[in-house]
């Protein structure tokens, strides 16, 4: 009897996934179709001659609480491209005051660190902690500036996190998807915080190894495979329309669509999509980092946002950047520059740099997008989604990706009994 064939469109994270879930329920053969000449979708690794070392199309670091993402990681043999931090925390500069602190949550679920002005960093109270408990029980219309703490807290704290976890100012940003976030890392307990970078670039430390393992297990990946279009029938599809050929799908197979948000509405309308995206610039610069540099540190009152400090490279990443997009590049890299000297005490000659632009880094994360956002089921009984974008439990994050891209391989598992 033939075995159903699912066919996984997108070799992102979610993609990727969602083909190793099949592989592991051993209920299909699966064959993953990529549009690019290579996987990865938006998070993936080049290598600069410029800068002599490999560099990523963002910054992607992972926290010890995205269980999907690391036991993921741990499948495939990738833990060892993977640095942690030596404790949980994160490090934060202001450049205006030159102060210096780290937020240090203890081990276990009760957070009696939050009693601890050294732990909590300058200036922040306990009350700035305690009040931002509203963020866990948000409705989904309100936003982080509404509940969370103002004054000192929001720009030492909330600001910041709020940006890096959602890519969107507080201003606008969902409260529901950021408690979210909160919530994962406290039912981790003080641990959950603890920041993984990857040593040698994301295409290292998970594309390239994922992908192998695919393919080492038995699943087709197919590059240069833009899909066009569905044959859709009331209840299934029948046919994938691919740029130079077409795939009658048989009565058991079926079709996982982990491709960007604006694609997926194009080819199943009908199906909610986010409509508007927010942008990421990440400047990689030629130069090693002091050995006593924490991998990952967020910085106040400078040009971007947070720094990482690779073993061989430091990069900086601007959140919310749709703004700065049009800006100089020379010039935006030479001030960020000094901002980073200013914080690592390197020389201030800029060294050679090279600039990430992701115009698309995640879906919009305000309340208005996020109940737009489509779940992994659809009107088709034989198609699914897949996607950072899919789901509202969490922002677009490379763990919601990876968690989507499970569910709808799940879901055909539990559809085919």
């Amino acid at each position: 009897m033939k075995r159903p064939v699912v066919h996984v469109v997108g070799a992102g994270a979610a993609g990727l996934s969602a083909a190793k879930a099949l592989i592991d329920a051993r209920a299909c053969d699966v064959v993953l179709h990529e549009a690019q000449a290579q996987p990865g979708g938006r998070r993936r690794s080049f290598h600069d001659e410029a800068l002599a070392c490999d560099f990523d199309t963002g910054a992607f670091p992972i926290l010890s609480c995205w269980r999907s993402t690391l036991a993921l990681i741990d499948a495939i043999g990738a833990r060892g491209e993977w640095r942690a931090e030596t404790q949980p925390g994160v490090a934060f500069v202001d450049v205006a005051t030159g102060e210096r602190w780290r937020l240090t949550p203890n081990a276990g679920r009760w957070p009696w660190w939050l009693l601890d002005p050294g732990r909590r960093g300058p200036r922040l109270r306990f009350g700035d902690y305690w009040e931002a408990r509203r963020l866990l029980s948000a409705p989904p219309e309100v936003t982080v500036e509404s509940v969370a703490p103002k004054g000192v807290a929001m720009e030492r704290l909330w600001r910041p996190l709020t940006l890096a976890a959602l890519n969107s100012p507080p201003e606008t940003a969902s409260a529901r998807l950021l408690g979210a976030v909160l919530r994962e890392i406290r039912e981790a307990g003080g641990g959950g915080l603890t920041i993984l970078t990857p040593s040698r670039g994301f295409g290292r430390a998970f594309v390239e190894p994922l992908a192998r393992s695919l393919e080492r297990d038995g699943a087709a990946l197919r590059f240069g495979r833009r899909l066009i279009g569905l044959d859709q029938g009331a209840e299934r599809v029948a046919t994938l329309e691919f740029e130079h050929d077409r795939l009658d799908l048989g009565p058991d197979d079926a079709a996982i669509l982990a491709t960007p948000w604006a694609t997926t509405a194009a080819l199943a309308p009908g199906t909610t999509a986010p409509g508007a995206t927010s942008a990421a610039l990440t400047i990689h610069y030629a130069a090693s980092p002091p050995a006593a540099a924490p991998a990952v540190l967020g910085v106040i009152n400078a040009p971007f946002d947070w720094l990482f400090a690779h073993p061989e490279r430091i990069s900086v990443a601007l959140k919310n950047a749709g703004g700065r997009l049009h800006l100089p590049r020379d010039g935006l890299a030479r001030a960020c520059w000094r901002a980073a000297a200013a914080v690592t005490g390197l020389a201030d000659t800029t060294p050679a740099w090279r600039i990430a632009t992701s115009r698309r880094a995640a879906a919009l994360a305000t309340p208005s997008e996020t109940a737009r956002r489509p779940d992994c089921r659809t009107p088709w009984r034989n198609l699914f989604l897949a996607g950072g974008h899919v789901g509202r439990e969490l922002p677009d994050i490379l763990e919601n990706a990876v968690r989507s891209g499970q569910a709808a391989a799940r879901a055909f598992v539990e559809q085919t009994g």
